[in-house]
């Protein structure tokens, strides 16, 4: 793939996963950085574009595209960006593979539960077929159960290791992301803000290891 901006595709086709939340997060943290970060919108209901016209950043650029125009946009945005955020829908194969194809990394939130694994077993498959990197996010994890570790291994198991940071059950996400914020900067002592570090630090990691 050319160009220098690193691209990151959130998928999963079930519904309510965190998947835009956590785009929105990620913006919000490497435009902290001094980045320019193009956000893909590939989702009908626009919640990611609205937060961003909420935000009201300018180095945010958000960019609604559909059908056959996805992977043209993700590579026009990855030439005038630092780094590139695709939000996939739900249900949009056709969208979710040409995302994943253009994606370094492909993140798939998931909530640890046996309903929400099941579910992620089609995205991870159509990942593969396209020759995509996988890692799944932990998401709404509760403060303690070992159905967290059960999840974990699970995921591995299927192909889409989780990454070792972990985000909680916060009110704090849904709250900064509905005023165009990111909740290191509404709670920034809060435990969601360390936990968005720990995100931040691994993904870049991945990131910087892609040739």
């Amino acid at each position: 793939m050319s160009g220098a901006a690193r691209v990151v595709t959130l998928a999963q086709q079930k519904g309510g996963s965190g998947k835009t939340t956590i785009a929105a997060q990620l913006a919000a943290l490497w435009t902290r950085r001094g980045l320019r970060v193009a956000l893909i919108d590939l989702d009908p209901q626009r919640s990611l574009t609205r937060w961003a016209e909420l935000r009201g950043d300018p180095a945010l650029t958000a960019i609604e595209s559909k059908d056959w125009r996805a992977g043209v946009d993700i590579d026009r945005a990855r030439r005038a960006a630092d780094r590139v955020l695709a939000d996939c829908p739900g249900a949009a194969e056709p969208l979710l593979r040409a995302a994943a194809r253009a994606a370094d990394l492909v993140l798939t939130p998931v909530q640890p539960s046996a309903p929400d694994i099941w579910a992620l077993e089609r995205t991870v498959r159509m990942c593969a077929d396209e020759g995509a990197r996988v890692r799944a996010v932990l998401n709404r994890v509760p403060p303690r159960g070992g159905a967290v570790e059960e999840a974990a291994a699970a995921l591995a198991e299927m192909g889409a290791p989780p990454l070792a940071a972990r985000l909680g059950n916060r009110v704090a996400f849904a709250a900064a992301f509905a005023r165009g914020r990111a909740a290191f900067e509404t709670a920034p002592r809060a435990k969601a803000a360390e936990e968005l570090a720990a995100l931040e630090a691994e993904i870049e990691a991945l990131l910087n290891a892609r040739p």
